[in-house]
């Protein structure tokens, strides 16, 4: 007697199905990053910025000021396509790329 995966349609469904399963519950985290432009981090250093965990920003006349202090002049900006901000940086904090949401440049 067969096992029911021993079948070639079964078989090939099973496989269809762990398949779809895998892809779903990896692509949130692997669209989350595509949009951000290879020179500012390899999908490594970039990152949404968190309002709601004292990351907040504040436009000021020479661009944004953020949390901590930093100044991004607003030459450095580009737009965000998802409306929110985020930022690019190095581990010693390096600003690589800053995007701000349409209408606050």
């Amino acid at each position: 007697m067969t096992s029911v995966l021993e079948q070639p349609m079964a078989r090939q469904r099973f496989l269809a199905i762990v398949s779809s399963v895998t892809l779903f519950l990896s692509a949130p985290q692997a669209m989350a990053h595509s949009w951000y432009p290879i020179e500012c981090c390899s999908d490594r250093d970039c990152r949404e910025l968190a309002e709601d965990q004292g990351e907040t920003v504040d436009e000021t006349p020479n661009g944004w000021q953020l949390w901590d202090g930093r100044i991004i002049a607003r030459g450095i900006a580009k737009p965000s396509p998802d409306k929110k901000f985020h930022l690019c940086e190095t581990a010693n904090k390096t600003i690589i790329c800053f995007f701000v949401p349409p209408g606050a440049s």
